[in-house]
């Protein structure tokens, strides 16, 4: 009892050290020296200022702050203890068994392996933040976020592999892989910046699709409502003329993948057949959107906000025929 009540007021105190250097640094008086952190027009994503966990940059050079790292280190363990009982409750309570290696290719469509994608990429990304908010600097800090991206989504395939009805699927660790490897690529390519993978989760009742049947559903496999998409910097892989002067800097256009009737079964318990559906839409870069905050912390939600897929108009194709929706995935159609 005596060490759990030393280590919470150790991280309470880290809390509020950060949080009182927080309030120092988003004083307008306050500028950080660029010496030893790199300026703004050095931290970038695309042509968007970038921001750390608690909206600033990363050091030039490594020089890990103790309280900082503990206290995001111990955030960052409250959020994977609660992933995990969702996925405990989710997949593998009273489903224990031998490990085993089960491809599961064919499995819904292949949309889940977009969310491993989705997952390890920002997995990676968070680790990223936390680790140059805590004192990294900018290419460890890179490197280190997207191993432990990979490392948490190698953790959840392992254990699908001693669960009776899974497996460790090898294509499900290769999308990890991809995940992980792609916000690492990023840091070094600054062309593929104008690439943000972008997820979107509706309940089915919002959005008009049947809902699961065969099992409680979760937002991380209700896969009928859920979809990935690909957000493009449009305005910034436009070259120079006529079309880029015009065409508004915080518009994108993005491509989705989703399904529909993934573990819906009718009344005599027959499963409907899953169907694809591809969409591409209009979506928007809320980090020019939305004004830069003098709080710092709020410039990094801010930025956040650009990993998820908000409703727009979209264009949907499945083997149904094309329609079309205003504020898609919300049910508002106008079949061709």
């Amino acid at each position: 009892m005596r060490y759990n009540v030393r280590t919470l007021s150790l991280v309470w105190l880290s809390l509020f050290t950060m949080c009182q250097s927080a309030i120092a640094q988003d004083d307008p008086s306050y500028v950080r020296d660029t010496t030893v952190y790199l300026s703004r027009s050095e931290y970038m994503y695309a042509d968007n200022p970038r921001y750390t966990f608690f909206g600033h940059t990363p050091r030039r050079e490594t020089k890990v702050e103790t309280l900082p790292a503990i206290a995001l280190g111990v955030g960052y363990v409250g959020i994977f203890i609660t992933l995990h009982v969702i996925q405990t409750n989710a997949w593998w309570a009273d489903d224990r068994g031998p490990f085993h290696v089960q491809e599961d290719w064919p499995y819904a469509n292949q949309v889940d392996k977009c969310g491993h994608f989705y997952s390890a990429y920002v997995m990676s990304t968070a680790w990223h933040d936390i680790l140059a908010e805590a004192g990294m600097s900018q290419t460890p800090s890179v490197i280190v976020g997207g191993a432990l991206g990979l490392a948490y989504q190698t953790y959840v395939e392992i254990e699908d592999g001693y669960a009776k009805n899974w497996g460790f699927s090898p294509s499900d660790a290769i999308s990890n892989a991809v995940g992980a490897g792609f916000f690492v690529a990023q840091s070094f390519s600054p062309f593929l910046q104008n690439f943000t993978p972008r997820w979107n989760y509706t309940p089915s009742s919002w959005s008009g699709e049947q809902p699961l049947s065969e099992r409680p559903a979760t937002f991380i496999d209700d896969y009928n409502s859920t979809t990935f998409w690909l957000a493009m910097n449009v305005n910034n892989l436009l070259p120079n003329g006529a079309v880029k002067d015009i065409w508004p800097d915080w518009l994108m256009l993005d491509i989705g993948y989703g399904i529909r009737s993934y573990g819906v079964s009718d009344p005599t318990q027959t499963q409907a057949p899953v169907q694809s559906r591809f969409m591409v839409g209009l979506d928007y870069d809320w980090v020019k959107i939305i004004p830069p905050s003098s709080v710092s912390f709020l410039n990094y939600l801010r930025q956040s906000l650009n990993y998820i897929r908000f409703p727009g108009p979209t264009l949907e194709f499945t083997s149904d025929g094309a329609s079309f929706r205003f504020f898609y995935p919300i049910k508002i159609t106008v079949p061709f």
